[in-house]
């Protein structure tokens, strides 16, 4: 992951703040993550009222996330003047219309829900949707090389065989407060394909996608990055692929259609993509100079595959001294197990993305447990949907058993259109709306005290309720609030989780 993620930004604050404790790191951190679900939603209408929504929802998340990056790009940034606001500025000419709409509205979302200023708001999001490009300047020629720490562990492969197509990726950052990772279904009113991303709700790129038209994208970290270069973060590509691609073709066409343009920005990659009508896949190389573009190998078995870890292979690595013990021993024994595995049914694809090569979770396991980090959830994506663990899939499947599936048709068919949760002074504000002509029964309200607290009933409501305020909570205690729709036919369906921290006193900041 370029990713971007809590990768490069968190682990850092991470390192800082171990330089002024004495605490050691367990697992205890990491296992702290393996929650049974995610916040799933669906959002609809124009970009800016999409990302508007998304700013609604998770005002916290983002908010939180926003000023971690900003304390590490203080503590590790590249000076000179640079920051998120400078970032964009210098390459807004490149950056789609629809990320400038994502990115507006979901300042304006988080501004109304926290009672910030428009401008605060604003820093945190462009902050956090540029902070890994400026930490990656370090890799530009005119930037002077800063101490750094390795930190880049993802995995990822795509497979396709008898048993079907699947694209799997293992993403890896630092435990830290609550696993803000959510999965969003961004349905654009503009004519852009829709797609299912994965990811903090404060980014308006997109590193993990799969679109109507079966097109998925994932991605990691790609080193080393020479000669790198400002430009457009390849996450952002990613993004324009999944609005627009239909087929693999046009997908690579229009990454190389934009490396021909003017390159791409600090944070190398590597991208794999999967058209998943026709099990065809492409692994993409890239650096802000160069790509590379293959098109899958044939196991032993006939089974057809791509895997990366978080170094570039072949000639297209710049420096053939280079070496990082992680992603070189996660890719070793990644594809051993893609050789070695006959059939690759969903069951194969776990079993890959939970080894642990025969012993304990470590540094050099395909899932993570680490003294920086861990696993922070595992992916496998489907011609239908998303399969998910949130945590190292070795732990999930131990405490949990079979991950939850979201499926297009099932996000389509949810009568709750919006859930948010907004903080106050000793409360919290619930509102909601449900879609026109749906057959309710009635409504159940959930409230839990931690991400892995059992939720308890706070409330049963009628099919047309709209709103609840939640008094029975204390100042400076996040809530975390689920709500179920119960059908007349006697299925339900869930909503959320969502959360607020009550505070003592909320005004224009």
């Amino acid at each position: 992951m370029q990713q971007r993620l809590f990768i490069i930004i968190v682990t850092v604050l991470w390192v800082v703040l171990m330089a002024h404790t004495d605490r050691g790191y367990t697992a205890t951190a990491v296992s702290s993550m393996v929650v049974k679900e995610t916040s799933v939603a669906s959002f609809s209408g124009t970009w800016k009222e999409i990302g508007r929504q998304i700013g609604l929802t998770y005002p916290e998340y983002i908010v939180d996330f926003g000023r971690i990056m900003s304390f590490v790009l203080l503590m590790a940034g590249p000076g000179h003047g640079w920051d998120g606001q400078v970032y964009y500025e210098t390459i807004q000419n490149q950056v789609p219309q629809s990320i400038k709409d994502h990115l507006e509205g979901l300042a304006t979302g988080v501004a109304e829900a926290l009672h910030l200023r428009y401008e605060t708001a604003w820093k945190l999001v462009v902050t956090q949707n540029f902070a890994t490009e400026l930490l990656n300047m370090k890799d530009m020629d005119e930037i002077p090389e800063a101490p750094s720490y390795e930190i880049r562990n993802c995995t990822g492969f795509a497979v396709t065989s008898a048993a079907g197509t699947f694209l799997c990726h293992n993403t890896d950052a630092t435990a830290s407060g609550d696993n803000i990772v959510v999965l969003m279904h961004w349905q654009p009113s503009n004519g852009d394909y829709a797609y299912l991303t994965m990811d903090p709700p404060g980014w308006a790129d997109v590193a993990y996608g799969l679109n109507e038209k079966g097109i998925g994208v994932t991605m990691n970290a790609g080193s080393p990055n020479t000669s790198a270069q400002i430009g457009l973060p390849i996450n952002f590509m990613l993004r324009y692929i999944m609005e627009h691609a239909a087929t693999l073709d046009e997908a690579v066409g229009y990454l190389e259609d934009h490396y021909q343009d003017g390159g791409f920005g600090t944070g190398g990659a590597l991208v794999h993509i999967v058209e998943f009508s026709t099990g065809r896949m492409a692994r993409i190389q890239v650096r802000s100079t160069a790509l590379d573009i293959t098109y899958g190998q044939d196991s032993v078995h006939g089974v057809r595959y791509i895997a990366s870890a978080n170094h570039y292979t072949g000639d297209f690595n710049p420096d053939p001294d280079y070496y990082y013990e992680s992603s070189f021993l996660r890719y070793q024994r990644l594809v051993e197990l893609l050789e070695q595995t006959p059939i690759f049914d969903r069951a194969a694809c776990w079993a890959v993305l939970a080894d642990t090569n025969g012993g304990q979770e470590n540094n050099n396991t395909i899932s993570r447990v680490s003294s920086s980090g861990g696993t922070m959830f595992g992916l496998v994506i489907s011609s239908d949907g998303f399969q998910y663990t949130m945590g190292p899939p070795s732990l999930y499947f131990k405490e949990y058993g079979e991950p939850p599936v979201v499926r297009f048709d099932e996000l389509a068919q949810n009568p709750i259109t919006t859930f948010t949760a907004t903080p106050k002074s000793h409360g919290v504000a619930l509102a909601w709306a449900v879609r026109d002509g749906s057959d309710l029964a009635g409504l159940k309200l959930y409230r839990a005290a931690g991400q892995k607290e059992p939720y308890r009933m706070i409330g049963e409501f009628a099919p047309d309720s709209t709103s609840y305020e939640d008094r029975s909570v204390c100042n400076g205690k996040r809530s975390y609030y689920r709500l179920e729709a119960i059908r007349k036919e006697g299925t339900a369906v869930v909503r959320g989780p969502v959360c607020a921290t009550p505070r003592m006193r909320y005004g224009r900041r």
